[in-house]
């Protein structure tokens, strides 16, 4: 098993936690927004997408595992760039109903589902 693919679970089981207990990612997303803790979200961004970039050849379908780690990588640089923003959409999540957020966590659950069997 590559680290694509332990990537990718770990990214399911995420949306899963998600979509059983919302509460827990207003809570991270309140404490990642504060002051310099928005780089460690850039961080883990970037790492990310190295992941999937890097990942992405010898995986079954790289054409789609490229854009993710494209996406991601630019997630990292937007970040650094303006983290005013970036705590303004980390705000605008954590403001969402539980059944909102539950909504988000399923197309996550779906989007990742999709990576683990493109890895």
């Amino acid at each position: 098993m590559n680290w694509l693919k332990i990537v990718a679970i770990l990214l399911v089981i995420d949306a899963l936690v998600i979509l059983i207990r919302p509460d827990y990612v207003k809570k991270y997303i309140v404490l990642l927004a504060e002051g310099s803790k928005i780089y460690l979200a850039a961080i883990l961004d970037a790492a990310l997408g190295v992941i999937f970039l890097i990942g992405s050849s010898g995986s079954k379908v790289p054409l789609v595992i490229v854009p993710f780690g494209i996406l991601a990588l630019g997630g990292a640089v937007f970040i650094v760039i303006s983290p005013q923003k970036a705590r303004a959409i980390a705000m605008w999540f954590e403001a969402k109903s539980k059944t909102t957020l539950r909504f988000f966590a399923l197309i996550y659950l779906l989007v990742s589902a999709f990576l683990v069997y493109s890895a």
